[in-house]
């Protein structure tokens, strides 16, 4: 019963999401982006989302692809998805791709999640869980998204993205454990643009985002502060009901976490208020 009403409210309220998400004038107008622009990008990123099965809302595509059209086309960048499963994510991203004349780099195994190390929080899964072979992948981006704007690299990504050097517009991590998102930091953020974003999947684990509030690991790796991250623990604000945490939303079954979190590259999350400092 609850799973339908879920799913009613997520059709009923499609053009809702749609007007509301992308309704910004920051949109540049060399896109040319107008309401009949909006809600065709907008209806096939949520036909997708049931097209291909994917563990990511469409409206995550669309704030995702809202922080791309907002940001002018002479700003060099690249659009990156590390982790695709079957590549629903990735055909929304690519048709956003597409209209900015962008790239998709899309960076995944193909053989689903590794073996996991003990250390790893996140590590509940088997390996190979989520596994979307290639070509599978191309032919779900080839009927549902543009296939011709997408580059693949088929690897783990410790040994993948230690050779990555491009820049970087906005980076999608779905990538389930935390040493994969460790590594995915480490190596996009250098490239990331002066107000280039990265997003994440994972995001009502506090411990999962505690990456981006940790002062030790932007310093050590970084050298400054850490930049925080938008809708840790619960996700983006974006029309659907959730107040966590998510070893209790069993008792609220129509409580729904809603759609990722991100962070900016000049963004800070840091605290520097010490009272006994003051004394």
């Amino acid at each position: 019963m609850y799973r339908f009403i879920l799913k009613v409210y997520y059709i009923v309220t499609v053009p809702i999401a749609i007007f509301f998400i992308l309704n910004s004038t920051e949109i540049h107008p060399d896109y040319k982006f107008g309401v009949f622009k909006k809600y065709s990008l907008g209806l096939r990123m949520a036909l997708n989302k049931l097209r291909v099965k994917t563990g990511t809302s469409y409206k995550s595509h669309l704030a995702m692809a809202l922080k791309i059209l907002e940001t002018p086309p002479d700003v060099a960048g690249d659009i990156v998805e590390c982790g695709t499963w079957r590549g629903g994510s990735a055909a929304n991203l690519s048709l956003v791709a597409k209209m900015t004349g962008r790239k998709l780099l899309i960076f995944d195994s193909f053989e689903g999640l590794p073996e996991g190390d003990d250390t790893d929080r996140q590590n509940v899964y088997s390996t190979g869980d989520y596994c979307g072979p290639l070509d599978i992948v191309k032919e779900n981006i080839r009927k549902y998204g543009a296939l011709d704007v997408c580059e693949f690299t088929k690897g783990w990504f410790n040994e993948t993205l230690p050779h990555f050097d491009r820049p970087v517009l906005l980076a999608f991590f779905d990538v389930d454990l935390e040493l994969s998102l460790e590594t995915c930091v480490r190596y996009i953020w250098p490239n990331l643009v002066d107000k280039g974003y990265i997003f994440i999947d994972e995001y009502v684990d506090l411990d999962y985002c505690a990456i981006f509030w940790s002062e030790h690991y932007w310093k050590k790796y970084f050298n400054r502060t850490p930049p925080g991250m938008i809708g840790s623990g619960t996700g983006l604000p974006l029309g659907e009901y959730y107040i966590g945490p998510w070893q209790d939303n069993r008792n609220r079954p129509l409580h729904h976490p809603n759609a990722g979190g991100y962070t900016r590259k000049d963004f800070s999350g840091t605290w520097i208020h010490f009272p006994e400092n003051n004394s």
